[in-house]
């Protein structure tokens, strides 16, 4: 859709408090300035407009509201040139702010601003502008946007909406559904308090290690996750939530946690996860590389077990016409039915692994 340039006064500008890119959940304005001043690249933009003044080409996106504007995209040049109109809103870099006043003469009282109808219009633009341009968000930042995003098509299935969502950003849609859920659980971890875990909050957590995790199958089954119901997180485990983020965030003395959210530390941890002695070896305090290790050890004592156990229940087949009904036995039947389910499960992940991307 086509839109004219419209020059708007900066007092009439508001920021954005549902902007994808905020870690924090801020109430007012000057908490946005502030958690801005602490990224220095705001001074280098107020240093840039301060000099050359606002460029149209980088005009702002804005939405009608009353009789002011929401800022959509564009809220760190909006900082910028309230600083150098306010510079007193500066509650961090004090001395620098001063200085960059005086290194300038440029002063903009009014922006060229893009402005839209419907926050939904510009939502749908910056998922390609963002979430897979050449602008890129923070993985937290995508699942955020999608997941405001998300309400629009929310009288969809799970499905529907991800592929619907994948269409609009040039994505794929299994790559949407891990960053809706993982959204999610990322705010199962936010309502607990992060679980009180020191240092850890919006600003420190990473996010990308939901987004990995839930390529991992164990790890899913550890934390009660199934992305194939229409409700993953119908039968979530919050206990194993917390040990999970635990495991990654929390520090020993060395300032070290127990998992890493890399790849490999993932990988072994997902082996781990699928395997009862090593979980709880690993959960009692055993190293993951460790635990890890005796699943490599036991690789051969696995294919014993199995080629043992299909040759017993080959024997118990050639019996089964001379047993009358039990139902105990068909209970022992459905045990089994399941432990060959988690191991097919298992098996399968392994391959799906050595495709992730």
């Amino acid at each position: 859709m086509s839109k004219n340039i419209e020059y708007i006064k900066v007092d009439d500008l508001d920021f954005d408090f549902k902007n994808p890119r905020l870690p924090i959940q801020a109430k007012s304005e000057n908490e946005i300035i502030e958690w801005m001043l602490q990224d220095a690249s705001i001074l280098e933009l107020m240093l840039a407009i301060g000099q050359s003044g606002f460029f149209v080409g980088e005009a702002i996106l804005v939405v009608p509201q009353g009789r002011k504007y929401i800022v959509i995209e564009g809220n760190r040049r909006l900082t910028a040139v309230k600083l150098l109109n306010y510079p007193e809103l500066a509650t961090l870099h004090k001395r620098k702010v001063k200085e960059i006043l005086k290194e300038t003469q440029e002063r903009p009282k009014e922006i060229p601003c893009l402005v839209f109808e419907k926050r939904e219009e510009i939502l749908k633009y910056l998922g390609y502008r963002h979430v897979t341009g050449v602008k890129s968000w923070g993985v937290l930042a995508k699942a955020k946007y999608l997941s405001q995003l998300r309400e629009y098509y929310k009288n969809k299935s799970l499905h529907e909406q991800s592929r619907e969502l994948a269409k609009e950003i040039g994505s794929k849609s299994n790559y949407v559904k891990r960053l809706l859920i993982g959204y999610e659980i990322y705010e199962i971890i936010e309502d607990n308090g992060f679980y009180k875990i020191p240092r850890l909050d919006k600003t420190t957590f990473h996010f990308n290690y939901i987004a990995d995790f839930l390529n991992r199958g164990n790890i899913n089954r550890f934390v009660g996750v199934d992305l194939d119901k229409e409700n993953p997180l119908e039968e979530v485990n919050e206990e194993n939530l917390e040990t999970l983020t635990r495991l990654f965030f929390e520090k020993n003395d060395q300032n070290r946690s127990r998992v890493l959210g890399n790849g490999d530390d993932l990988k072994k941890l997902n082996e781990v996860l699928g395997n009862k002695k090593a979980t709880k070896h690993f959960l009692d305090g055993e190293s993951l590389d460790d635990a890890f290790k005796s699943l490599e050890e036991s690789e051969s004592s696995f294919r014993n077990e199995l080629y043992e156990a299909k040759n017993t229940l080959q024997n118990a087949q050639s019996y089964v016409h001379k047993i009358e009904y039990d139902e105990s036995l068909i209970e022992n039947l459905k045990e089994i039915v399941e432990i060959c389910k988690s191991l097919k499960n298992s098996l399968e992940d392994k391959k799906k692994d050595e495709w992730d991307i």
